[in-house]
């Protein structure tokens, strides 16, 4: 059994397989890199395909809060409220299983939100050493995911995965390895704490119009379940093999 699991994992990560690819029926949304960006004469991107095939494309109309494309990536500048609206909303219900795989490179850090609603439904790096989701469907929640020193300025992939149940459990990875959550300080750290449901609709920024993202994007993808084992070792192959991580 071990040298089939080796061996399958071999295979796959030989093939690189796409976010499609893997739980592509349940892929909710996929900002791919280099793909579907629309921008103008001075790199201001008014639109950011979704490739998922669910059509929830990140827009912005207006000129002063539009990212600056980079290299088929996306430059957020927290100073110019850089943000995007989604198509349509992403909803997480209570005990649902979700993963989120994201490769970015911040400039700064300091309340960098990647995907929300509002200031109830948000997720994103608060700080170098913590990760937030917070939740408000049914009740108001806030998980912060501990890991000192991790989430520092320059590009990273960082995946994190929760299992569906009231027992849920949450993973997560960096460039590919696991972090331990430090559960040993008075923040709200536990693993299982969090099975709550929210929604997000707005990329970029909390949706209360504050708490921009301050970096670049190079891609997400957000799937409406939690991955298995093998499929986070897919994502994580794709993503490092594409960015050079």
């Amino acid at each position: 059994m071990l040298g089939l699991s080796l061996g399958v994992e071999y295979i796959s990560s030989v093939l690189r397989l796409t976010p499609l690819d893997i739980a592509g029926d349940d892929l909710a949304l996929w900002l791919q890199f280099n793909t579907g960006i629309t921008s103008n004469e001075s790199d201001e991107v008014s639109k950011w395909d979704d490739q998922s095939g669910n059509s929830r494309h990140a827009t912005q109309g207006i000129d002063a809060n539009k990212a600056t494309e980079s290299n088929g990536a996306l430059d957020f500048e927290k100073d110019n409220s850089d943000h995007y609206d989604l198509a349509s909303t992403i909803t997480i219900a209570e005990n649902q299983g979700f993963c989120l795989a994201i490769v970015m490179d911040q400039e700064t850090v300091s309340n960098n939100i990647i995907l929300s609603k509002d200031a109830g439904d948000q997720v994103g790096i608060i700080n170098t050493n913590r990760f937030r989701l917070k939740t408000d469907v049914n009740t108001t929640t806030t998980t912060n995911f501990h890991v000192p020193g991790e989430f520092d300025t320059g590009k990273m992939l960082i995946l994190l995965n929760r299992s569906a149940g009231a027992s849920n459990r949450f993973t997560m990875f960096k460039n590919g390895v696991q972090l331990t959550f430090d559960t040993d300080n008075s923040l709200n750290e536990a693993e299982g704490e969090n099975p709550f449901g929210f929604d997000i609709n707005v990329l970029g920024m909390r949706g209360d119009d504050a708490h921009f993202f301050d970096g670049k994007i190079l891609e997400l993808a957000f799937w409406e379940r939690s991955l298995t084992t093998q499929e986070i070792v897919d994502v994580n192959y794709y993503l490092k093999d594409i960015h050079g991580l």
